[in-house]
Order: structure tokens, then C-alpha cells, then sequence
């Protein structure tokens, strides 16, 4: 999940070098002014997105600390002002109220499920309590009560059933859903409450 993203920001840091060396190499006069260093910085929010920017007055206050340095060379008429990414994704946007109800949507799938599984259990526990209760007063095959003996064969049949629900529903908690989050790119975290 980190490598990804890691190589995502690697690459845009490359693509972003070589255009601003490119340019730099077209807009230069035949004189050539001198580069002078400056720095981009890099940081990530709490949300795990990384940002870039051409100054440290840029980053906020609560990530300057630390916000890392990155040597870029640029040209002395270069435009001091211009912010480089906005944001991790490369259309520069906001996207913390996207990724807010992103998160929002998986973790709300993992309460269902997790509801699911609890209704299932409970139901499940009533079940078995009505069986027990069928077998006792059942007293064997000499009582001549056999109709809560063939009850509590439904009964049983139907524990089986909700079982296959109990199983399913652990089984979405444990692997289905965080699968799909890993295929989706979704950090892990967003899954816990």
C-alpha cells in the first residue's frame, strides 16, 4: 500500500524535474542566466497524503516541523509564488471531503457486516437455547411426545442455516472487505472505527 504510493510520488517528482528542466533549458538566453538553488519541501498529512510545495511558509504550521527539504534547481526569474502540488493526487484538488466520505463508506460497510454477524449470532443463540428446551421436554422415545422431537429437527436445521450466515459474515470482516480496501488502494485504517 506505501510502495505505491511511494512510486506514485517518485515518478511525479521526476516528471516535475524534468519539465522544469526542460523549460529552463528553452527560456534560457543565449547568455544563460545563472540557476540558483532552491528548495521544494514535502510533507503528509494525517491522512497519509503527500504534498509538495516551493516553500516552507507553504506547509502548515502543524506539519513544518516535519516537512523534508528537496533540492530542485530553478532559474532566478522563476515564479517564486507558484505551488507545485496541491495535494498527493496529480489533479491538484482538495480531496480531503472525497477521502472523508470514502472512509466514511468503507467503515459503514464493516459496521454492516459487523451487524450482520452480531444479528446472526444472536439469532443463533436463541435458536439453541429453543432446542435444548424441545429435547428436554421431549424425554425420548418412549415419552410419546414426538413432535418436539421432529421441532427440534427443524430447529437444528435452521441453527445450520444461520451458521452458514455466522461464517459468511466473518469471512466478509476478515477477508472479503479488507481485500476489496486493498485492491481499492484504501489505507487500512479507514477499516477500524
Amino acid at each position: 500500500m506505501i510502495m505505491p504510493r511511494i512510486l506514485l510520488f517518485i515518478m511525479m517528482l521526476m516528471g516535475f524535474a524534468m519539465t522544469v528542466h526542460a523549460q529552463a533549458d528553452q527560456q534560457a538566453p543565449a547568455g544563460g542566466k545563472e540557476l540558483k538553488k532552491s528548495f521544494l519541501y514535502q510533507w503528509t498529512d494525517k491522512k497519509g497524503v503527500v504534498h509538495i510545495t516551493d516553500g516552507l511558509d507553504k506547509v502548515p504550521k502543524k506539519y513544518r516541523d516535519k516537512a523534508e527539504k528537496l533540492n530542485q534547481p530553478e532559474r532566478e526569474d522563476a515564479d517564486q509564488g507558484r505551488q507545485v502540488q496541491g495535494s498527493g493526487h496529480s489533479s491538484g484538488f482538495d480531496t480531503g471531503e472525497a477521502d472523508a466520505e470514502e472512509k466514511a463508506a468503507w467503515q459503514q460497510r464493516m459496521r454492516d457486516a459487523r451487524e450482520r454477524l452480531a444479528d446472526a449470532e444472536q439469532k443463533h443463540q436463541v435458536l439453541v437455547q429453543r432446542r435444548d428446551e424441545l429435547l428436554r421436554s421431549w424425554g425420548g422415545p418412549a415419552s410419546g411426545r414426538l413432535d418436539e422431537r421432529i421441532e427440534a429437527d427443524k430447529v437444528e436445521q435452521e441453527m445450520k442455516e444461520v451458521q452458514k450466515e455466522i461464517d459468511k459474515d466473518r469471512n466478509d470482516i476478515d477477508v472479503v472487505i479488507p481485500e476489496k480496501a486493498r485492491k481499492a488502494g484504501v489505507p487500512p485504517g479507514w477499516l477500524r472505527e
